[in-house]
């Protein structure tokens, strides 16, 4: 595992915390996108690297 991963993994379970934890619709919203954002680290669909555009 890679550091992103790792960071994904954090990211996704302070997610799942929140939603469970939490009662407000707009708050279970956001811990519903940081869970997305979790799993794109965890499966590296978020590009870290400069891209070319130009090519």
């Amino acid at each position: 595992m890679n550091k992103s991963q790792i960071k994904g993994i954090a990211v996704l379970i302070f997610a799942i915390i929140a939603y469970l934890l939490l009662d407000n619709n707009f708050m279970q919203t956001i811990s519903g996108i940081l869970c997305a954002v979790g799993l794109g680290f965890i499966f590296k669909w978020i590009p870290f690297k400069k891209q070319n555009l130009s090519e």
